[in-house]
């Protein structure tokens, strides 16, 4: 709430002019207490008893009738009896109170307004009996008041007459009349002139409503009962009428036709002369030229020839033309006539504009029906204003009529130097007038006049649309910048501002004039200038300077404050009873055509106004009192267009205006807004709050105004906060399940993003990027196609009728209706011109199913197409920088003419074709009834406004009002989520899932379900889980298998989590780093699950970091291993390896397949192993994926079933990459083909979809890998086999109590020997006959003495005898004596192991005597390096083609020539490398790879050494 008071306490008769108050706020119910000693001590109390009595009368929480608003607060002192003077002088109000205001409290029978003269707008009342009347003030005699008019005409006598009012009516009596003036009565053709010679004239009877003039004053008589409204409406008539009647009657009364005026202009513009044309007059020189010389010549010629007849003739001729004289006599009597009639027509016209008295009295509903607005300043002798040919301007007299004055205009300002009262009727009539924003600019005052004239000037900051701006004290710099741009800011309006300032202050403001004046663009016709302010396109203000009356106008120089010409006024006369006027630095306006036409021109701007008028201090605020109370009338009846985009207001207040605004029904306060929802859930229409119009609040319905709207409005017209209250009013009204908003802004969410909040608000798309439009375009369109669907299926055909069956069936609307706000739609234009073409076609589609569009731009010029224009039913048009963008979209200019100061103005073009101006709200918070402010009271001083009030008003605190929009949209939220959702939950039985459309954007990749949460039922994003069937939670395809992250299929509406069931093989196409996460979060995912992981990978960097950790795998096989990948390749070939009892499908992962095939070129078979493992293996019962950083070649390339392709693998794809259809993910996302996409659309076509990727880094698998391995150390069967692991590079040699525990079990005749052990640390047994020979081959250095000392260890129960070839310690071989000798020497050779080492060095003697004994031991085996000549060997020569032999580390089968062996194992390496002590056993048709022990070195090792005893074989 804001009101205006004018304050009259500490008025004194220096300064008469009354204090301005504002109130702004809401009454608390104490009402106001001002601040100890901020009124003064004395007037205080009596200022606030006034104020709150004001305010109760106003009734602030619903508006009354202006009328009966107080407005001024007079002292108590004023309520009492008053002396003569004042009392009689009193202004009457123009509400009905008492006009018993004189000391004999005699009822007043009549009242007597002035309108016109120096006392123009004052009543006086007449009682009973005798009132005189003059301009001398009479005194009390006897202690009698009298009965007197004073009125301040210096053409009245001191008593000049007397009104007699009796039963009979009201005469009047005009005392001692002069002969030729007095008082005239203008009535139809009567004119009374005083000429009686006595003491007293004529009484002559008035009557009511007819206007009559005393002096120079313009006076009517008036019923008391009658307002002053009506009064001044019909006196104005009246008194338009009588003149022209009067003059007219006597020329009429001729009895000759008056002819119809042909005017050449506009005759309803007063500032253009009404146009006639006259016929030619005659001239009298030439009729008596062509009278006589025709007689002349005639006698002439008689004399001179004697032909008397030619005399007759010319005589003759004469009379002709006399008698022509004759008859001209009528046609000029008919011009000046016509002349005269043109001359009356003009001063009706002049009568007809509203005057200073007409405000005073009528207020501004004078100027209601004025089609042209203009000054007048008072009455006298002038030309009038006429124009035509054959015009006898100089024998026109000069009648007395209005002078007036064009409104101050850029191209012609004002400057006054005006009496007192003289200057009040001109501001009056200014501020009254003037059609744009007004602002006055103050000074210090160095003396009493200019005080006082700065007091006057303040007073009109009461009427709205006037600004007052006073200097302050400190920081004038700062402020005049401020002043300046707020200023600049308004040139663009239609109608420029004005600037009123006094003289004194031109100085100060004399920068800030020439700054705004710098880059102004005069016209180049003057008359145009003058026309209207409204018709001005001078982007400069227009200037008004107030001087003082009684200065000397050479010590100022006006001229350098006004960019073009000026009109200067000046009081003259000796009571300063006429005004002098006259137009400096412009020429007049010219005549048009030039030839032939005369004329005397409005535009002139030079006279002397004899009867200048003026108003009384109490008339003038009674006029200031009628301009605000006609402005509080028009904010309850229809505004006019530049008061609705002057009518600013907060988006916060629409909840505390809605009970006192008219036409506002609806409330939108956040505590109400429950209420509101309940209400609203089937509601017909979406109606949005558009702001306040002419009739009062604007609402514009989606379905009534819609379907779709178009916004348009340059930068700074207030584009953002309008979409911000169409929507935060739709949101206020309407539960988020009737109404659904999709926002997208291209400014980085600067406009729309603080509504991101909002409970309805399901997606917000704040960046401008081409791959998130079109992915929200087809997420909208598969959103039209599912609500197609479901409309079909339940037999409705549009929205309207879904919601009605909705309704009948007591269910929540599944389906909202959306509102897709679009700001700065031109970037999507100009930068993506298919994506327009498909939201026209969402437009077209969506209009039946609730799909809305609201599109904005600053530039509306070239962005509407034909396509735009047939589905966009509604324009709203801000201001816009070009008439050609206004009349796009409202087919007419008037948008590209807004005040660049009004933000928020505009125009709105509804589907009926009309065209409505209205003012958005600024949008800083929802409304609330606990952000009432209470109410302020400030007084404008000298330095501006200051508050009176003990307490500010309530500050929102310091933050902006984004900030403040944001915490609302937050409340909002909170209510719907605490109170809201839970109470539409238990009104339906069954749950829907969350309805959203276009749902935000993929995460940049997905946690992992094993370190975050167990995987969950996945979220189908836009699918109505009650018309899908659904899979129980534990079997849904999220919860089991691998999750590889959130996949997203735009065009069919999809989004949800996905998994790998393993079932099918799964290609992940990336390069390494690329890969690496996804591809430990795969593992992780694995061993979490305790499913046995076998990882073939040719990455180096990932094998070295995953190498400390190999003993979690099954099997972990790096670059340099292809022997073990073989080995490996070929085990998997068996179906379900570990078992078909086994709870999980074993996870197989080729890492880098284009390095393996490269490495595998030369190895063939290899590959057609590596093919059968991806083609077959999901058959075989294992989960198989592989990675590549190229396309696969060949037969590979069909290998996966469903494909993941990273961003990078996709830009290097030209085919790929290049295709239309194929989309681009973010660079953290891949690209899925393949089998995953038909399980969630069927056979639909589609190219790809985009997948969230569900990663982890190494630490987090490293978590996992430590969580097994501690599981394990607690007694927990999860350590992987060794099927398929490699062989450590050594092993340590077993316990004797384990050796003789497994002679035990797996030995108990003794018919084999324990020669080594394999990969899964099981014994390797030979079988060894009674005399066998077994061959140890090996290469230098490869552990066959180990190997021998190994074996004896391993087999305790069996004595040995060491037979070495180089001779040990003798350094010579042995002979066969010596080896007879040793042979003898065994006492058990039955069980005794010979062991015969570095064979080649034995002479064939002693070879053949060891063949020849063999029989005799347990087993002989013979360990040898190979040589060329190793053929000559007997004892090798009678083993060739045996069938048991240990070969240590044999590189090929070369090196395995002494046995029967056609493959060597595959296991036999570790790394790709063979160690020492590895060896191959063959016995018969078994051929397996095996270590040899480390020997333990003392006795006390071999009892702590142990091992888990084997079971039997």
């Amino acid at each position: 709430m804001t009101l205006f008071f004018l304050d009259h306490h500490n008025t004194t008769d220096a300064l008469p002019y009354p204090r301005v108050l504002r109130l702004d706020g809401e009454v608390a119910s104490n009402g106001i207490q001002l601040h100890p000693g901020s009124a003064g001590n004395a007037n205080q109390q009596a200022l606030e008893q006034a104020l709150n009595h004001a305010l109760q009368r106003s009734a602030p929480g619903a508006r009354a009738k202006a009328q009966e608003t107080t407005f001024q607060l007079h002292p108590e002192h004023n309520k009492g009896p008053l002396n003569a003077s004042t009392t009689l002088n009193i202004h009457i109000p123009n509400e009905s109170q008492s006009l018993n205001s004189q000391p004999l409290n005699a009822p007043a029978v009549s009242l007597l307004n002035i309108l016109r003269g120096p006392n123009a707008g004052t009543t006086f009342p007449i009682s009973r009996g005798r009132t005189s009347l003059g301009r001398a003030a009479l005194t009390a005699r006897g202690g009698d008041q009298p009965h007197h008019i004073h009125l301040q005409d210096p053409f009245l006598k001191p008593v000049h007459g007397s009104f007699y009012a009796d039963s009979s009516g009201i005469r009047w009596i005009e005392k001692h009349p002069a002969t030729s003036g007095g008082s005239e009565k203008m009535q139809g053709s009567k004119k009374v002139q005083g000429s009686m010679r006595g003491q007293n004239a004529e009484p002559y009877i008035l009557h009511w409503n007819e206007p009559f003039r005393l002096g120079s004053s313009l006076c009517v008589l008036t019923s008391p009962s009658t307002d002053g409204e009506h009064t001044a409406q019909k006196a104005s008539v009246t008194a338009a009428t009588p003149g022209s009647s009067s003059d007219s009657s006597s020329d009429s009364s001729s009895g000759e036709p008056v002819q119809t005026l042909a005017p050449l202009g506009n005759t309803s513009n007063p500032f253009e002369p009404v146009g006639v044309n006259p016929p030619v007059p005659r001239k009298l020189k030439q009729i008596l030229l062509s009278v006589c010389l025709p007689i002349v010549v005639g006698l002439i010629i008689a004399l001179a020839t004697g032909m008397w007849f030619l005399l007759l003739m010319s005589a003759a001729s004469s009379l002709l033309m006399l008698l022509h004289f004759f008859g001209g006599q009528a046609e000029s009597r008919a011009a000046s006539q016509q002349t005269h009639q043109a001359a009356l027509q003009e001063k009706e016209r002049a009568l007809a504009l509203p005057t200073a008295g007409d405000l005073a009295i009528s207020g501004p509903s004078a100027l209601h029906d004025a089609a042209y607005l203009a000054i007048v300043l008072g009455c006298g002798p002038r030309h009038p204003y006429l124009r035509g040919r054959n015009l006898p301007l100089g024998a026109l007299e000069k009648q007395d009529a209005p002078h007036y004055l064009p409104l101050p205009t850029p191209a012609l300002g004002h400057y006054l130097k005006l009496e007192e009262a003289h200057l009040r009727a001109y501001l009056v009539q200014l501020v009254a007038g003037y059609p744009g924003s007004m602002h006055i600019l103050l000074g210090s005052a160095d003396s009493a006049g200019q005080q006082r004239t700065n007091r006057l000037m303040q007073t009109l900051a009461v009427v709205p649309g006037v600004s007052v701006h006073c200097l302050p004290g400190v920081q004038q710099e700062k402020y005049l910048q401020a002043l300046q741009s707020s200023l600049q800011s308004e040139l663009s309006a239609s109608c420029p501002p004005l600037i009123l300032m006094p003289q004194q202050a031109s100085a100060i403001y004399a920068p800030l004039l020439t700054s705004l004046t710098s880059e102004a663009v005069a016209e180049s016709s003057q008359s145009r200038a003058f026309t209207s302010p409204r018709e001005q396109k001078v982007n400069a203000p227009a200037l008004c300077v107030l001087d003082s009356a009684e200065g000397d106008s050479s010590a100022h120089a006006p001229g350098a404050l006004f960019g073009a010409a000026w009109v200067e006024c000046a009081s003259e006369g000796s009571h300063h009873q006429s005004i002098r006027y006259r137009a400096q630095g412009y020429a007049a306006p010219p005549v048009q055509p030039i030839e032939g036409v005369y004329q005397v021109h409005p535009l002139a701007c030079e006279g002397l106004c004899q009867h200048a008028d003026g108003l009384s201090v109490k008339a003038f605020c009674a006029a200031l009192e009628n301009l605000y109370r006609a402005g509080c009338e028009q904010e309850q009846s229809a505004l006019s267009e530049a008061q609705v985009h002057q009518s600013a207001h907060l988006f916060s207040s629409l909840q505390s205006q809605s009970a006192r605004q008219r036409n506002r029904a609806d409330d939108m306060a956040v505590e109400s807004v429950l209420q509101r929802w309940s209400a609203q859930c089937y509601a017909s229409d979406i109606r949005c709050y558009l702001g306040v119009s002419s009739g009062g609040s604007l609402n514009i319905g989606l379905s009534e105004h819609g379907p779709h709207w178009l916004l348009g409005g340059t930068t700074g017209a207030g584009k953002s906060q309008l979409l911000r209250s169409l929507v935060l009013s739709a949101a206020l009204r309407y539960p988020p399940e009737r109404l659904g908003l999709i926002l997208v802004d291209f400014k980085g969410s600067a406009g729309l993003g603080p509504l991101a909040q909002l409970p309805h608000a399901l997606s917000v798309l704040s960046n401008f990027d081409v791959s998130a439009v079109e992915r929200a375009l087809e997420f909208l369109r598969a959103d039209i196609h599912r609500r197609e669907v479901d409309l079909q299926a339940l037999g409705v055909n549009s929205y309207r009728d879904y919601l009605a069956s909705c309704q009948a069936a007591g269910t929540t609307p599944r389906y909202p209706e959306l509102l897709i706000v679009v700001d700065e739609f031109r970037m999507l234009i100009d930068s993506m011109p298919d994506a327009m073409a498909e939201l026209m076609r969402i437009a077209t589609i969506g209009r039946s199913l609730g799909l809305h569009l609201v599109l904005a731009t600053q530039r509306p010029q070239g962005a509407i197409s034909q396509d735009i224009r047939a589905n966009i039913a509604t324009s709203i048009c801000l201001r816009v920088a070009s008439a050609q963008d206004s009349y796009n979209l409202l087919e007419h200019e008037s948008a590209a003419y807004i005040s660049a100061a009004h933000p928020g103005a505009g125009y709105v073009r509804l589907p009926d074709g009309r065209s409505l101006p209205f003012r958005a709200p600024l949008v800083d918070a929802v409304p609330s009834s606990s952000d009432a402010r209470p109410v302020q009271v400030l007084r404008l001083e000298e330095g501006g406004w200051r508050e009176l009030t003990a307490t500010s008003a309530i500050q929102k605190g310091s933050r902006n009002e984004d900030e403040l929009l944001i915490r609302s949209a937050q409340q909002i939220r909170t209510l719907y989520e605490r109170e809201y959702a839970p109470r539409s939950l238990q009104k339906n039985v069954v749950v829907q899932g969350e309805y959203c459309p276009i749902p935000p954007e993929l995460p940049e990749n997905t946690l992992l379900p094993v370190l975050e949460a167990p995987v969950s039922e996945p979220v189908a994003y836009g699918i109505d889980r009650a018309a899908t069937p659904q899979e129980p939670a534990d079997s849904g395809a999220a919860s089991e298998g691998y999750l590889l992250g959130e996949l997203e299929i735009a065009r069919y509406g999809v989004r949800r989590p996905i998994s790998w069931s393993g079932q099918q093989a799964l290609a992940l196409l990336a390069q390494s780093a690329d890969r690496a996460p996804m591809l430990y979060g795969l593992l992780a995912q694995a061993f979490a699950a305790r499913t046995p992981v076998v990882l073939l990978t040719s990455d180096g960097s990932l094998y070295r970091d995953l190498e400390p950790y190999a003993g979690a795998f099954e099997a972990l096989v790096g670059a340099q291993e292809l022997s073990h990948l073989r080995f490996c390749l070929e085990e998997l070939r068996t179906p379900n390896l570990w078992g078909a009892e086994a709870s999980t499908r074993p996870l197989i992962v080729v890492d880098g397949l284009d390095t393996w095939l490269e490495s595998l070129v030369r190895q063939p078979d290899t590959e057609n192993l590596l093919y059968d493992l991806l083609s077959q293996g999901c058959r075989r019962g294992y989960s198989v994926a592989f990675t590549s950083a190229l396309n696969p070649r060949g037969r590979f390339a069909a290998a996966a079933h469903s494909t993941l392709l990273s961003r990078r693998f996709l830009d290097a794809d030209l085919m790929r990459s290049t295709s239309k259809d194929y989309p681009t993910p973010a660079q953290s996302h891949y690209c899925v083909e393949g089998a995953i996409n038909e399980e969630l659309i069927g056979d639909q076509p589609l190219s790809a979809s985009i997948l969230s990727p569900c990663v982890a880094g190494f630490q987090e698998l490293v978590q996992v890998l430590q969580g097994n391995a501690t599981s394990a150390s607690k007694g927990s069967d999860t350590r992987p086999g060794t099927l398929l692991r490699q062989f450590p590079e050594y092993y340590r040699m077993p316990s004797t109590e384990y050796v003789t525990a497994a002679h035990a079990t797996c030995n108990p005749r003794g018919a084999k020997l324990l020669v080594a052990f394999d990969r899964g640390q099981m014994p390797v047994w030979l079988s060894a006959p009674a005399g066998a020979v077994v061959p140890v081959q090996g290469s230098r250095s490869a552990g066959k003495s180990t190997l021998l000392e190994s074996i004896a260890q391993l087999n305790p129960q069996l004595s040995t005898l060491v037979l070495e070839g180089s001779g040990g310690t003798m350094d010579e071989p042995p002979s066969v004596e010596h080896t007879r000798a040793l042979l003898d020497s065994v006492k058990n050779p039955a069980r005794t192991l010979v062991f015969i080492d570095d064979l080649q060095y034995l002479s064939p003697a002693v070879q053949q005597l060891l063949l020849e004994r063999r029989g005799e031991f347990r087993a002989m085996l013979v360990a040898y390096t190979p040589w060329p000549r190793r053929a000559s060997s007997p004892l090798l020569a009678a083993l060739m083609g045996c069938s048991r032999a240990l070969l240590l580390a044999p590189a090929s089968l070369a090196d395995a020539d002494m046995c029967t062996v056609t493959a060597l194992p595959l296991d036999r390496f570790t790394q790709g490398e063979q160690p020492a002590g590895r060896l191959v056993v063959m016995d018969g048709a078994s051929v397996c790879a095996a270590q040899v022990p480390l020997a333990l070195a003392t006795a006390t090792q071999a009892v702590t050494a142990t091992q888990k005893v084997p079971v039997a074989v």
